[in-house]
């Protein structure tokens, strides 16, 4: 075969998306993490939410079995997502992006959203339930800009080529999430684009523009609502008003103070008889606190650390740039909206309505969380590590461990230079 030959190959595979990579076995940490997680949550929403179930519909186990469906049908869609190739993701980038920005305009619209404690989050859907657009925006925005960001290659680093267009782009979603308003979710849906934008290369001058950008923007939201100015005021000081506007951090504190080390037990809380607010959902981290005590807790940091060694790894070792952008931007996703939940369940952070990832109750949540593992666990395939689980947990015995980070600059989905043994 000549040379040309060769060239021309190499540009027909790289059209079809990159030059595919030998298949083994996934992440199995990364999965033995998920699904502790997920199965701990189904255990800890039957117990937090047993009593308001038992007050609604005289059954204590409606809200425990409902997590349990939704979780079978996340598992299912993890395992679809991870036997897919990645690469055929790209042919949703752009009709995804557009899609969610609808329904988050839709969601907006009095008639179409509806309204839950002064929030237009929700879109309800007749005989299949609520659905949250700002959950499904933060995977569409990761998956876009992924693809956008690779194809634009060293460009990702200009100011007008770079950041000028990547502000554009986000900017809309997050403004419109901030509307509902849920400034929890904006963070989290701009802190997964920052990391995109950031591991294609952009400067961290841009990234720190962003930042200020954001606080900024999010600041002067705050101070125009009364609700929102009052929830710092709260932050700042829960005991000036413990019977109203510092009654939820005051709760959640309790919890985790009753905990103690151990906990009481599984089952044996008693800040869920009405007296924590969302004890299933925003708050259910605090619960988790008072039945297992600090050693729960810290089990489930453990579990949210490990998830984001495993998925850094993975965008490190990436076989593309494409791969290595989206899933950069799928573990930054998970992981600071869980970092967002603990700092406001121990009063870190003033309160806002965020879930716990795979634990919390919520159905749309918990499957496009598990669905975006899925994606990370078909991208660990064809990573440059082996998937066993004694080098992912500890990574030992190798003699090359320096995975290279993809940068853009690449030809669209080119593979990175083979390491050196």
């Amino acid at each position: 075969m000549t040379g040309a030959t060769v060239a021309v190959t190499a540009r027909r595979t790289v059209a079809r998306g990159g030059v595919r990579r030998d298949r083994h076995e996934p992440a199995y940490a990364l999965l033995l993490a998920v699904m502790a997680l997920t199965a701990f949550g189904i255990v800890m929403v039957y117990s937090a939410s047993s009593v308001r179930s038992y007050f609604s519909t005289s059954d204590p186990a409606t809200q425990g079995l409902e997590q349990l469906v939704w979780a079978g049908i996340g598992v299912a869609g993890l395992f679809v997502a991870s036997r897919i190739d990645f690469r055929h993701l790209r042919y949703l980038a752009i009709p995804a992006f557009v899609i969610t920005l609808g329904l988050l305009v839709a969601v907006l619209i009095p008639g179409i959203g509806t309204e839950i404690n002064g929030s237009r989050r929700w879109i309800v859907i007749p005989g299949v339930g609520s659905l949250q657009p700002a959950e499904f925006a933060k995977l569409a925005v990761v998956l876009y800009l992924a693809h956008w960001l690779d194809r634009r290659g060293k460009a990702a680093g200009s100011f007008w080529n770079g950041l000028i267009p990547f502000a554009m782009l986000v900017a809309p979603g997050f403004v419109l999430i901030a509307m509902e308003p849920d400034l929890g979710t904006a963070a989290v849906y701009v802190a997964a684009a920052a990391s995109v934008f950031f591991m294609a290369g952009a400067n961290l001058l841009y990234i720190g523009a962003i930042t200020a950008g954001v606080i900024g923007g999010a600041w002067w939201m705050v101070s125009t609502t009364a609700y929102q100015m009052e929830r710092v005021q709260t932050f700042l000081n829960p005991f000036a008003d413990p019977l109203d506007t510092g009654y939820n951090t005051i709760q959640a504190l309790m919890a985790l103070a009753l905990g103690g080390v151990t906990g009481l037990g599984l089952g044996e809380s008693r800040q869920k008889f009405l007296y924590l607010p969302a004890p299933s959902t925003d708050f259910i981290f605090a619960i988790i606190g008072e039945e297992w005590g600090l050693v729960g807790t810290l089990a489930v940091v453990a579990l949210f650390v490990v998830i984001a060694y495993q998925g850094y790894r993975i965008a490190i070792s990436a076989p593309d740039t494409f791969s290595g952008l989206l899933a950069c931007g799928l573990t930054t996703w998970i992981l600071v909206q869980a970092l967002i939940n603990m700092m406001v369940v121990t009063a870190l952070m003033p309160v806002t309505g965020i879930p716990l990832p795979f634990i919390s109750a919520g159905g749309s949540a918990l499957t496009l969380n598990l669905a975006a593992i899925g994606i990370l666990l078909s991208i660990s395939r064809e990573t440059t590590e082996t998937g066993s689980l004694r080098n992912a947990l500890f990574g030992f015995g190798r003699r090359n461990r320096r995975a290279r980070v993809p940068r853009a600059g690449r030809g669209p989905g080119a593979p990175k230079r083979p390491a050196r043994r």
